[in-house]
């Protein structure tokens, strides 16, 4: 991700199996919560098991905590590292 107003990505959580693979039928309802890095990025479009996330136009380094919406524990942590504009 960049430091730009208009940099995003998306991020999606699916149920996998005890094979590591997609289970087509599941449902992942989470949460989504910035747990660092709250002046760096946005959280937009937050639906059951996807959000998108906009950088703020800052450099740094921001952390995505993924929690289980029927257990209340920690699924996972995403770092999301935005780079400085290229000056071109």
């Amino acid at each position: 991700m960049r430091a730009s107003s208009s940099s995003s990505l998306n991020v999606a959580v699916y149920p996998v199996n005890m094979l590591g693979f997609r289970n087509l039928f599941g449902k992942a309802d989470v949460r989504f919560e910035i747990e660092e890095g709250g002046n760096l990025v946005d959280l937009l479009n937050v639906t059951g098991c996807t959000v998108n996330v906009r950088s703020k136009g800052i450099e740094g380094e921001a952390i995505i905590g993924i929690y289980s919406l029927s257990s209340g524990i920690q699924i996972s942590k995403v770092l999301i590292k935005i780079f400085p504009m290229d000056k071109a």
